[in-house]
């Protein structure tokens, strides 16, 4: 019998419990012997792991916060994911998400939406799929990335999956800064202090209220979402229904919304056809792809804490109907606050600064500051703290799990969102789209589709628990040194298949020299990296020795 410690809260603290194994495994012994691992006898699909031996689990590759999450141990609900997924969506990069694709590719506010819901439906799948081994076997992403990149390897992928998380917990402090800066412009509270110290002050102290809340508690995380999804949906609504009162009512706001292209012009008889073409309709859904593909990638990171298969993936259906609410209210509002405030001919996409020139305009004072500020504030707080926090800090602690905790691993990625400069990375919309979101989604794509190819068409879905820990060079997940260079080889060639795209897109790679082969893989860069990776990943393990 051997006595452990398991994981029971969202993000990975210890719980000062004891469980004893049996002596059933979850794998049978003579699949540890395989690279190709399969489970154990009667080990089904809808099976969550019950034990785990950790006599096997070397200190460079296990500590508490990586250790599988049992079954009994399992603290999510349906209803908890369901928050999760609304806690995330309802946040100012995915309110200015619709107006940024209606601004690059001219679409109607109707053909935007139904593109953002269309490609948000899509995405629940390869959620789901990559949410399956973190339910079944309660492993967090770096460690699934094992069974795939290596024991060693997987800091590839899971440095690479963090980078971009870091970089998104820069951008979205920035979103906090400039709320906090606003309400210090509107209570007088800055007067004095120039523009660019007064940013940086508030930067700082938003910077530090995140760290406090990962520092002290943890387990608070899970109650932020669920607080800070109905909080978030009635300070949509209530703004919604202001802006469309104020503008003529509900129905002619909303027809008047829909009414109108990427430019904010009337667009008559022609506003529901817009300007579709398929270019700009799968560059809108590599797009909502992309705003998603950090999630994808390290799903299960939550998903480890579910109570059921079942349970996670009927909550994952919340994101994409809570995207096209969300979707819907920034098109009505954005275009009757342009409406109301005559600047049609420049769609304001900021929900801070709306509803700033809105309380101006209608001298609401310091009550609408003060409620725009807890909105965004709030939608900022649980989704930068949930979603761009926990990946980035597994993977700087699995590069070290026996000297660097969860703590100290996330004060360091938060230093590293800084250092990348997040202020520069959506200064337009088509630096939003075709730069940050397009080139990161291409970046990460292979990953996923190494791992989903490798999970379920190579292994069956069956893993072998003990040797995810186990730095034994004959155990399954070592390969050469640690490192499966086939899983390599095919991450570097899917990121290669868009690498001409994204210089074109930086203005690196001039158009004459760019064949439009090319051109049209990086529009689909998503979905070409996902292709191309499990493709070439499935190829050189099924023909390679």
């Amino acid at each position: 019998m051997t006595r452990i410690q398991t994981t029971d809260t969202v993000l990975g603290r210890t719980r000062d419990a004891k469980f004893v194994t049996t002596k059933r495994r979850v794998t049978t012994a003579s699949s540890s012997s395989s690279s190709s691992s399969t489970g154990s006898k009667g080990f089904t699909r809808d099976d969550i792991v019950e034990s785990f031996e950790s006599s096997k689990a070397s200190s460079a590759l296990h500590n508490d916060d990586l250790s599988p999450v049992l079954k009994q141990n399992r603290t999510f609900s349906t209803f908890d994911t369901a928050s999760l997924w609304v806690g995330l969506v309802v946040c100012v990069p995915a309110w200015q998400l619709v107006s940024s694709l209606m601004g690059i590719g001219n679409l109607s506010a109707f053909l935007a939406l139904l593109l953002v819901f269309v490609a948000n439906l899509f995405v629940v799948w390869p959620i789901v799929l990559q949410a399956n081994a973190g339910v079944k076997y309660g492993i967090p992403f770096v460690v699934h990335a094992r069974s795939s990149f290596g024991v060693k390897g997987a800091n590839v992928a899971g440095l690479s999956r963090g980078f971009i998380a870091s970089a998104w917990f820069g951008i979205q402090t920035v979103v906090g800064a400039n709320c906090l800066r606003s309400l210090a412009v509107d209570f007088g509270v800055a007067s004095g202090v120039s523009s660019p110290y007064l940013g940086g002050i508030c930067y700082i102290i938003f910077w530090l209220l995140q760290a406090y809340v990962v520092w002290n508690d943890v387990e608070s995380i899970k109650t932020i979402e669920k607080l800070a999804a109905p909080i978030l949906l009635f300070l949509t609504l209530l703004l919604f229904i202001f802006t469309c009162v104020s503008s003529g009512g509900v129905v002619q706001s909303v027809l008047s919304a829909f009414a109108t292209n990427g430019g904010g012009s009337n667009m008559s008889s022609n506003s529901i056809a817009g300007s579709f073409s398929w270019k700009t309709f799968f560059q809108a859904a590599t797009a909502s792809a992309s705003f998603w593909a950090t999630m994808i990638c390290n799903v299960s990171d939550f998903s480890r804490f579910s109570k059921s298969r079942e349970s996670f993936e009927k909550a994952s259906f919340a994101m994409p109907l809570a995207m096209a609410v969300f979707a819907f209210a920034s098109i009505v509002v954005t275009s009757s606050a342009a409406h109301i405030l005559n600047t049609s001919s420049n769609l304001i996409t900021d929900p801070m600064v709306v509803t700033s020139l809105l309380s101006t305009h209608f001298n609401w004072g310091k009550i609408a500051s003060v409620l725009a500020a807890i909105g965004i504030l709030t939608a900022t707080l649980s989704t930068n703290i949930a979603a761009n926090i926990l990946a980035p800090a597994n993977a700087i602690q699995n590069l070290a799990p026996s000297k660097l905790s969860f703590r100290t691993s996330a004060i360091l990625s938060m230093i590293l969102g800084t250092l990348c400069l997040p202020w520069k990375l959506t200064s337009d919309a088509n630096s939003y789209i075709f730069v940050w979101l397009t080139g990161y989604g291409a970046f990460l794509a292979p990953i996923l589709g190494i791992m989903l190819c490798d999970y379920f068409l190579i292994r069956n879905q069956y893993l072998v628990l003990e040797d995810l820990y186990s730095a034994d060079k004959n155990s399954s997940y070592y390969f050469t040194n640690g490192v499966n260079y086939k899983a390599m080889l095919a991450f570097a060639v899917g990121v290669l298949a868009n690498l001409p795209g994204f210089l074109h897109a930086v203005g690196l790679w001039p158009s004459s020299m760019l064949p439009q082969c090319l051109a049209l893989a990086y529009d689909c860069a998503w979905f070409v990296g996902v292709l191309v990776g499990g493709c070439m990943h499935f190829a050189l393990e099924k023909f390679l020795p």
